[in-house]
This record gives structure tokens, sequence and C-alpha cells, in this order.
């Protein structure tokens, strides 16, 4: 299982929701998430990208986040699609919470998580 912040993913979640686009789940130099679209590098800014807990290669040690990654994702890099108006983002959109999410051999789950104080 993998952690997302919801303080993170909002925004990226946001930023997804106001392009009519999908947010889209990669695994390559981490475990992150980004809207499909994006004004930010067209304005100058950084684009919002929201990290899995403890996949951040620009903060935590590649062995770290790459075991971490692989032990949940196996060892092949993806991109996977998701619909940001799925009902599971508005638990971190509008209350906060957390996102899990855990894979098999064929499917991704997702789950809001409340976040713990």
């Amino acid at each position: 299982m993998v952690l997302f912040n919801a303080a993170e993913l909002r925004v990226v979640l946001i930023e997804a929701r106001s392009h009519a686009c999908p947010v889209v789940l990669v695994k390559d130099q981490g475990v992150y998430m980004l809207s499909e679209k994006s004004d930010a590098p067209a304005n100058g800014q950084p684009r919002p990208i929201a990290y899995a807990v403890g996949c951040n290669p620009d903060t935590v040690p590649f062995d770290e986040w790459w075991d971490r990654a692989r032990a949940e994702f196996g060892g092949d890099d993806f991109v996977e699609h998701l619909d940001p108006d799925d009902a599971v983002f508005d638990r971190i959109v509008n209350d906060g919470w957390n996102l899990e999410i855990r894979a098999d051999a064929s499917h991704l789950f997702l789950n809001a998580v409340r976040t713990v104080a």
C-alpha cells in the first residue's frame, strides 16, 4: 500500500477537475500523481505533483523509494489514467482525507482514509 497526503493530492485533483482531464498515476522515478493537463509550465510555475509518501526520489534515498514502489506495483514502470471526478477523490478534495492505493496483478484499489491528527 502507498499513501498520498491529502494536502498535496488535493492541488493535483483540483487542477485536473478544472481542465476536465484525467489525473495520472505514474510509477517511474518514484510514485506520483499529476493532472494530465496543466497551465503551470506556460506560466513559468512548477507543475503540481503529489508523490506517494516515501516514494519521492528528491527526498528519499533511491533504495528506499524503489523498494517501496516495487513491493506494491512490481518492477515495471506504468502510467494509469484516473477520473478526477470519481467519488473516492471527493473525500480528498472536500474533507482532507488521504488516499491509499493498493495493487494486485490486475487491479488498483483506491481508498480514502481519514487523516489521523
